[in-house]
């Protein structure tokens, strides 16, 4: 493996473990552990590949695929720390989803937490392509809407 990709497999792992962290902070009490394993596994596998089939789709389409390292692991870095901080806001402030109410103060907190990731990741995507700041954000949130369609396929709305 070229010395780039270690670094690269390496935040990929640690983007798939802090999703692994984020679904048992999020699972119900009453879900078996089996369970939260098994969904957040294949979740967090799904989630990982459309990732890196965006990602390197855009990237062959632009004819940038030398940046794939580096641009790959900064996205799982940054989404894998964002997570572990998603997390933690979820677990000191907890959203009740089940029933409609007024905006809590986590909430707010997980929102902007949404904010900041998008920008994160629309920076990193603005620096590899060399585009504009919005262009660069479109593009994440592209991502985002891509892999929060295929959760909702895969899983249906719990």
């Amino acid at each position: 493996m070229p010395a780039g990709w270690r670094a690269t497999m390496a935040a990929a792992l640690f983007f798939f473990l802090s999703g692994l962290v984020m679904s048992f902070v999020v699972a119900e009490p009453d879900t078996l552990t089996g369970q939260i394993v098994w969904h957040s596994l294949r979740d967090n596998a799904v989630d990982l590949t459309l990732l890196t089939a965006y990602f390197l789709l855009l990237l062959k389409l632009t004819h940038r695929m030398p940046r794939a390292p580096q641009m790959l692991t900064a996205t799982f870095g940054a989404l894998g720390l964002l997570g572990l901080v998603l997390a933690l806001l979820w677990y000191f402030a907890p959203v009740n989803l089940a029933e409609p109410g007024p905006m809590t103060l986590g909430a707010g907190f997980i929102l902007a937490l949404f904010g900041w990731n998008l920008l994160v990741l629309g920076q990193i995507v603005r620096r590899t392509f060399d585009w504009g700041v919005w262009a660069g954000m479109g593009v994440a949130l592209g991502y985002f809407v891509c892999s929060a369609g295929l959760m909702v396929w895969i899983d249906g709305l719990r």
